[in-house]
């Protein structure tokens, strides 16, 4: 089964860990604890107190849960449970057994976890949190198909990548490159357009042209966030001086697509990340303006050896892309109308 972590592109934050004890002889050990044996089904009486419950958990039966625990009872030289008509009852002794038992066994079996997790092959993938939420994640649900052994681990970063900083294998990024480390694909150029919600225009007449969305509600991203292409940038392409009145500030890209979806103003939207959107009709275009900026679209691979499940990954991402480029161009096709059979044999008679 594939997993999926999402985590920041400054890495995990520090796990608190279970304190240990330090290491004893083996032999201490023996004379000290009981058999692991009891310790499981008085684990689970514990827990579920009831003996049947408890034998069905464990697929033994219920004399066998009884035996168990009345001999770790003799054991350690004192009850543990008050024998109840309908069940089971811990006393004083046996709670503070059961919170001792229970952290260590779930101590040992979350290390375990740890461990197999370590050897499960797993791909880290870099790209922004709006790329990321709007065209990565929809789409993985297919690769888990595909390769349910391969684990994910989604790393997001609006300020880019580095090999000597970054952990990952590959990523999707938006700029003009180049990026030390890494070997680049292109996959689209960059081009920008604005966007808004259908709900927005909703009951007003169309925009007339560029100069009408100075009277808007513009989205925008903090301009030290975005070097390659802004509003005053984009109302500067078509000369345009840009001095609009109403406008809301956001510092990440997909906070402000959420927003131009919730039909909060209209947005600047890039080509490959709101193609998706654009399909669905959850935005649209109010302009047929678009700017072909700078920066592009393109996918990045480590320069060292890919690992087996890298490769995959890569393969299933340039074919996802080609994908979508394919529905794109078919979309933009104009449709051709319907033939009329009943005309069509009208004028075959005539």
């Amino acid at each position: 089964m594939t997993a999926i972590a999402l985590v920041d592109a400054r890495g995990p934050r520090a796990m608190p860990r279970a304190g240990c004890p330090k290491g004893m002889p083996m032999s201490e050990f023996a004379k000290r604890l009981p058999r692991l044996l009891g310790l499981i089904n008085f684990e689970a009486a514990a827990r579920c107190l009831s003996l049947t419950s408890s034998a069905r958990e464990l697929n033994v039966t219920q004399a066998a849960v009884s035996q168990q625990v009345r001999a770790l009872e003799n054991e350690l030289g004192l009850k543990l449970f008050v024998r109840r008509n309908r069940g089971l009852e811990l006393n004083d002794e046996g709670r503070l057994l059961y919170r001792a038992v229970a952290t260590g066994f779930e101590c040992i079996a979350s290390t375990i976890d740890e461990l197999r997790a370590v050897r499960k092959p797993t791909v880290s993938v870099g790209t922004t949190s709006a790329l990321a939420t709007f065209w990565l994640i929809p789409r993985l649900q297919d690769f888990r198909q595909r390769h349910p052994e391969v684990d994910v681990n989604i790393v997001s970063s609006d300020t880019g990548f580095s090999a000597a900083s970054a952990n990952i294998d590959v990523g999707i990024v938006f700029g003009r490159g180049p990026w030390t480390g890494f070997r680049a694909t292109l996959l689209r150029e960059g081009d920008v357009f604005p966007v808004c919600s259908p709900a927005y225009l909703r009951g007003r007449a169309p925009l007339k042209n560029v100069e009408s969305l100075l009277n808007e509600t513009l989205l925008m991203l903090d301009y030290d966030r975005t070097p390659v292409m802004n509003w005053p940038m984009f109302f500067a392409s078509q000369g345009i001086r840009s001095a609009y009145h109403r406008r809301i500030k956001y510092n990440s890209p997909s906070l402000l697509l959420q927003a131009t979806c919730q039909g909060q103003g209209i947005a600047l939207g890039w080509s490959l990340l709101t193609d998706d959107l654009l399909a669905r009709r959850v935005l649209m275009r109010p302009l047929p303006t678009v700017v072909h900026t700078e920066g592009s679209f393109y996918l990045i691979a480590v320069e060292k050896k890919l690992r087996p499940e890298v490769l995959s990954f890569q393969d299933w991402l340039l074919g996802q892309f080609k994908q979508h480029e394919r529905r794109r161009h078919e979309a933009r096709k104009p449709k051709r109308p319907r033939r009329n059979p009943a005309a069509s044999a009208t004028r075959r008679v005539a």
